[in-house]
């Protein structure tokens, strides 16, 4: 995740042990999915009194909410600091795949149902007492490998070919992606599509 520039550390190193905050996982979301620059060049607010414009997180919380990719836990309260539960952060993955009906108490069978975890996966990680970030990268490194909703291509697939916010050559160094063409089979189906027009 972190050669595909869709994950970071803090100045203390990956910190996989700690748990997730609200703030963490929407920044995280923008980051995965290609939107962190986007988040980062708007000037977006955020909506929730807790996370002022002076915020680390604002931009991103700001983003996220416009996207509706994420909720307040009030009207005008976000609780950035608090724990993301697993249940959530399933949530909000799946929304940012294109499931915008993804609430976090139908997470896990949806998660599930996409393909996202299997189900014992999925029912693991909505159970958990804490979310902490090696569950989160474990989460996003299946997410880029999920089709997105009503696709047939990956959210990887989206992320080097349409936004150019991974470069193919780390995306097929990691061995997820295969750029077009590089299969064999590629080239011999759309010598027959063109043959049939």
């Amino acid at each position: 995740m972190n050669k595909l520039q869709l994950f970071q550390g803090t100045d203390r190193g990956y910190e996989l042990d700690q748990t997730l905050t609200r703030a963490q996982g929407a920044t995280m979301l923008l980051r995965l999915f290609g939107w962190e620059t986007a988040a980062n060049a708007q000037e977006l607010s955020s909506p929730f009194t807790d996370v002022p414009a002076a915020h680390w997180a604002a931009k991103s919380v700001g983003f996220a909410f416009s996207k509706a990719l994420v909720h307040g836990v009030s009207d005008v309260h976000f609780a950035p600091d608090a724990s993301v539960t697993g249940e959530q952060f399933l949530a909000l993955t799946l929304r940012a795949l294109g499931y915008a009906e993804a609430e976090p108490q139908t997470a896990s069978e949806l998660a599930a149902t996409s393909e996202l975890l299997s189900a014992s996966e999925a029912q693991l990680i909505a159970q958990g007492t804490a979310f902490r970030r090696d569950e989160m990268v474990a989460v996003a490194y299946r997410a880029i490998q999920t089709k997105l909703k009503g696709s047939t291509r990956t959210l990887l697939q989206k992320l080097v070919e349409d936004d150019k916010a991974v470069s193919a050559e780390a995306a097929v160094a990691s061995g997820l992606y295969k750029a077009p063409g590089s299969d064999p089979m590629d080239q011999i189906e759309a010598a027959i599509r063109d043959a049939l027009k």
